[in-house]
C-alpha cells in the first residue's frame, strides 16, 4: 500500500514538473515583433464607364490605384485624351471634373454594334476596351408586394418584375433601381444581375427583383424606377467576380483572393460597359406590416 502512495506521489510530482516547464517555455518563446509591409507603389489605371442605348451625356471615370495599405483617397487622371467609338461615329469625351470625361449630351449607342473606348495618358500610356451592345428584351410591368418582414433584410417591399424574356439564348442583364430620381441600389452589395439560362424565352412572372426597405418609404409615396440593361457576358463575369472577392466571401471554404478581371488592355482595372435600356415607373404606397 505504501508503495502504491509513493509511486503516485512520484508520478503527481512529475506531473506538476512538466506543467511548469510547459508554461516556463511558453513564456520564454513571447517575442514582441515588429513588422512593417512594404506596399506596391505601381500606380495602375482604373477604368469606370459605359455608352447605353439613351440619348445623353456618358461619362467615363478614370483613377489610378493606390497602396493597399496606405489606404489613400483616389488619385484621378486628368489632361488624359478618351474617345468612343462603334468604328462609325466617334465620340470626343471632355474632362468637366478632375478625372471625369463625357460625351456631348447627344451621344447614343446602336444594338447590335461594338463600342471601343480609347484612352491615352498624358505620359503617353495607352489603353482600350471593347464591349458588345446587346438587344433588351422589355418590362411590361411591375408590382409592389405587401409590407412583409425576412429574417435577413427586416420589413420592407418587394419590386416585382413582368415581362417576356426574349428567345435568344445568352442574354445576360443588369437591374437599378431608382427612388424618386435617386438611385437607390448604389453599391456593389445591392447590385442585382442575371443570366437568362433558366428562363429563356419564358414569361417572367413575379420575380422579385429588388427590396426596398421599409425605413425608406415610411410616411409618402415614393416614385419607383426599375431600370433593366443589357449586358454582355465579360460584364456579367467581372460582377460576379467582384462579388466573389467581396461580399460572397468570408466562409471558412472560400479560395485564395484573385484579380477581378476587366476588360481593359495594357494591365489596366475596371470595365467599360455597352448597354441597351429599358425602364419602368410606378408608384409605391407605405403599408401596414403584414406579418
Amino acid at each position: 500500500m505504501r508503495s502504491l502512495r509513493l509511486n503516485i506521489v512520484k508520478k503527481l510530482k512529475w506531473l506538476w514538473l512538466f506543467i511548469l516547464t510547459g508554461f516556463a517555455g511558453l513564456y520564454s518563446c513571447e517575442e514582441i515583433m515588429d513588422v512593417s509591409f512594404i506596399g506596391d507603389s505601381e500606380q495602375r489605371l482604373v477604368v469606370e464607364g459605359s455608352i447605353t442605348t439613351d440619348t445623353l451625356s456618358h461619362r467615363v471615370k478614370l483613377s489610378f490605384t493606390g497602396d493597399y495599405f496606405a489606404k489613400e483617397e483616389k488619385v484621378p487622371v486628368t489632361g488624359a485624351e478618351v474617345t468612343i467609338t462603334d468604328g462609325d461615329t466617334i465620340y470626343p469625351l471632355r474632362e468637366q471634373l478632375n478625372g471625369e470625361y463625357y460625351t456631348d449630351i447627344n451621344a447614343f449607342g446602336l444594338a447590335g454594334r461594338t463600342y471601343t473606348l480609347d484612352i491615352r495618358l498624358q505620359d503617353g500610356r495607352e489603353y482600350t476596351a471593347s464591349d458588345h451592345l446587346g438587344t433588351c428584351g422589355k418590362i411590361d410591368s411591375i408590382a409592389q408586394s405587401v409590407n412583409y418582414n425576412t429574417r435577413l433584410y427586416g420589413y420592407g417591399y418587394d419590386v416585382l418584375f413582368y415581362g417576356l424574356e426574349p428567345g435568344t439564348t445568352g442574354d445576360y442583364y443588369l437591374y437599378l433601381l431608382y427612388l424618386d430620381g435617386q438611385l437607390y441600389t448604389d453599391t456593389i452589395t445591392e447590385v442585382n444581375f442575371v443570366s437568362d439560362e433558366f428562363v429563356n424565352g419564358n414569361y417572367i412572372v413575379e420575380f422579385p427583383v429588388y427590396r426596398i426597405r421599409e425605413a425608406d418609404l415610411l410616411e409618402n409615396a415614393a416614385n419607383v424606377t426599375l431600370e433593366m440593361c443589357s449586358i454582355s457576358k465579360e460584364y456579367y463575369d467581372f460582377l460576379s467576380a467582384m462579388k466573389i472577392e467581396t461580399v460572397w466571401r468570408g466562409s471558412p471554404w472560400d479560395g485564395p483572393p484573385a484579380n477581378i478581371p476587366g476588360n481593359v488592355s495594357n494591365g489596366a482595372s475596371g470595365f467599360f460597359r455597352a448597354s441597351a435600356v429599358a425602364r419602368i415607373k410606378k408608384y409605391f404606397l407605405p403599408f401596414e406590416r403584414f406579418n
